[in-house]
């Protein structure tokens, strides 16, 4: 399972960088690090991980402001947690009113961090709804029915999983090859033509346009991204 979350460390400290890396690894995630803040803001416009782990003193911005830019513009909606000396009650307390889910204090212990990003996850995860709406459109994970306005929309099985995963992902960039993984399976040898002409598909069916508040918007050589309009 823990195979396929995947981890942002932003850590400028190089050896703790690989120290923590080698601990999250060794328990089974896949990591990616960066050591600015603005290296990271750009990689996530690219990428966005499941979890994030967030220094606060960095050589050019401040973890709490990469914080409010993940929660803010960047619309990341998963678990977040400072890891970090800065120590005081009201420096926590300031980056969990900011949008944190958890604080560390360095120096860190393996077994701590590793207890914290699994309990995070599962409560994440046990959170998630079962039927949701984005707009106009209503998704039910159980009885597998997408809607518009109240009315039931007809979609194919793929078209309703590649509804749901780009629905439940807004602000989220999400590739070609991602969504072929995601929705097609692992292993599928498809043109990424398959998905634009999917992703057609779901706009017009399900009444995607600005007048719902929310587009899907093709990112050049990248793949899509649903965004608030």
């Amino acid at each position: 399972m823990k195979g396929k979350i995947c981890v942002s460390l932003l850590e400028d400290e190089i050896p703790q960088a690989e120290l923590v890396q080698g601990w999250l690894s060794d328990s089974g995630y896949n990591t990616y690090h960066c050591t600015t803040g603005k290296e990271f803001i750009a990689a996530m416009d690219k990428r966005q991980p499941d979890m994030v782990v967030l220094d606060w003193q960095l050589p050019d911005i401040e973890g709490i402001d990469v914080l409010k830019k993940l929660r803010g513009e960047l619309c990341f909606d998963g678990p977040v947690i400072f890891a970090t000396g800065k120590d005081s009650e009201e420096d926590i307390v300031y980056a969990l009113d900011a949008g944190a889910d958890d604080y560390l204090v360095k120096p860190l212990r393996r077994s701590e961090l590793d207890a914290r990003l699994s309990a995070l996850w599962r409560r994440y995860n046990n959170e998630v709804k079962r039927q949701f709406s984005v707009g106009h459109i209503t998704i039910n994970l159980d009885t597998r029915q997408a809607s518009v306005d109240g009315d039931e929309v007809k979609l194919t099985p793929i078209e309703f999983d590649l509804a749901v995963c780009v629905l439940s992902n807004v602000g989220k960039l999400l590739s070609r090859d991602y969504l072929l993984k995601e929705v097609w399976g692992v292993g599928v040898e498809l043109d990424t033509r398959t998905v634009d002409m999917h992703i057609s598909k779901i706009r017009r069916l399900l009444k995607i346009n600005p007048e719902m508040g929310y587009g899907i918007k093709t990112v050049y050589r990248h793949g899509y991204r649903l965004e608030v309009l």
